[in-house]
């Protein structure tokens, strides 16, 4: 069956009256091409795993460039279509709904005047509801310290745990991720500062919790140095390794307290360590295709 388009688009002339008898008037209209002639549709269905329509999903095309081109919501039934889109190629379709992960990029080519079936399944996302833990730690001074180690621990009737153990940036920061309703406490330390604790609470699902951990410094503490160089098998210098600094307890446990990372040189640096004994553990990360 054929599919009829509008060659122009639709346009209207100026307005005459006709007055006198057997008159005549001129009303010319020049017609502007319509730019969507060869232009080609998709429709399809945002479902699930069990092939259940997603009311309300959103569905967005990016072209070649990775520039949003189109967008459009599903109906109740997860059915969606989108229309003039330009033939091309290289097109990739992605579809969200709340409760769902980002779906994986489809990518497709449209030729003119195509109509294009792309069905997209969403899969659920577990980790929607988590909640995470961002904040600050800095001095009395309000200077942010770097390379403090911040340790998560979740209390349980059971027993205290430690879930989580991140650094602070350059800049103070800290961040705590997937984490479920309960209470928690941050142990904060850093190299020539007393540790401290600090109280966490997530009420609800969704939370961000923000903790603004201020450290005291230790006046007595040594301004010793740990210097180093990291290597590999070869005994060439590493740049840009990860490198921890561990305090080795009265029980032999390690309790990590700065990190940093090498430079072009493979050389690490710790400054204003406290007395005590201490050993450093490292790697590098590769991105593997």
């Amino acid at each position: 069956m054929p599919v009829f388009k509008d060659e122009f688009m639709l346009c209207r002339s100026d307005k005459k009256c006709l007055t006198g008898i057997a008159e005549t008037i001129r009303l010319d209209l020049s017609l502007k091409q319509n730019p969507y002639l060869n232009s080609g549709s998709i429709t399809g269905k945002i479902k699930d795993a069990s092939g259940i329509g997603i009311s309300g999903a959103v569905i967005v095309i990016l072209d070649e460039n990775f520039k949003s081109i189109a967008r459009t919501i599903a109906g109740n039934d997860g059915i969606y279509k989108i229309t003039h889109l330009q033939p091309g190629s290289g097109y990739r379709a992605y579809s969200l709904a709340p409760g769902f992960k980002l779906s994986e990029a489809l990518t497709f080519n449209l030729t003119p005047n195509q109509l294009l079936e792309i069905d997209l399944t969403l899969l659920p996302d577990i980790t929607e509801t988590w909640s995470i833990i961002a904040g600050n730690v800095q001095n009395i001074h309000g200077i942010p310290v770097s390379s403090a180690s911040v340790e998560l621990y979740k209390l349980e009737e059971a027993a205290t745990k430690l879930i989580s153990l991140s650094f602070t940036n350059d800049i103070g920061q800290f961040v705590l991720r997937d984490l479920t309703i309960g209470s928690y406490f941050l142990k904060v330390n850093a190299s020539g500062y007393f540790s401290d604790i600090f109280p966490a609470e997530i009420k609800k699902q969704k939370s961000i919790v923000h903790i603004n951990a201020e450290l005291k410094e230790d006046l007595k503490a040594s301004k010793g140095t740990v210097i180093g160089i990291i290597s590999n098998n070869d005994d060439e210098p590493l740049p840009d390794a990860d490198v921890i600094l561990y305090r080795v307890g009265f029980d032999k446990t390690l309790v990590p307290v700065a990190y940093t990372r090498t430079n072009h040189e493979g050389i690490y640096l710790f400054v204003n360590v406290p007395q005590g004994e201490y050993m450093v553990n490292s790697n590098r990360t590769v991105i593997v295709e």
